[in-house]
């Protein structure tokens, strides 16, 4: 079924009930999720003054993190992390608080076996 709706037709979702079409929206949101993936200071830098970012926070613990404000599909949207002096791009929700970014952060560091900080 997921497959299915992502890659649906649009003469097949013309026919669809609004549930149908809110599970579509819902599944192309998820699939639209991306891991962490390092980046340069540079790309931070360039997103930063790209447009003005959302949610923009750092704490004590040499932590920043911002959002896009423009979402790349429903609720999904680029995420940036900085900690310490590596840097990290994203995509997911923009609900998303600034510790919970670095947790997630964090957690694909530590499966992609770089446990330094």
């Amino acid at each position: 079924m997921y497959q299915m709706m992502v890659s649906a037709p649009a003469e097949q979702r013309m026919s669809w009930d609004a549930e149908t079409e809110h599970e579509y929206w819902l599944a192309r949101e998820k699939a639209a999720v991306a891991v962490p993936e390092e980046i340069d200071v540079t790309v931070f830098h360039e997103a930063f003054g790209r447009m003005y970012p959302m949610n923009w926070q750092s704490d004590g613990q040499d932590t920043e993190t911002f959002m896009m404000e423009e979402m790349y599909c429903g609720n999904v949207t680029e995420i940036f992390t900085r900690i310490g002096a590596r840097y990290f791009r994203m995509r997911d929700y923009s609900y998303l608080s600034h510790v919970q970014i670095v947790e997630r952060v964090k957690e694909a560091m530590k499966q992609e076996g770089n446990t330094k900080m």
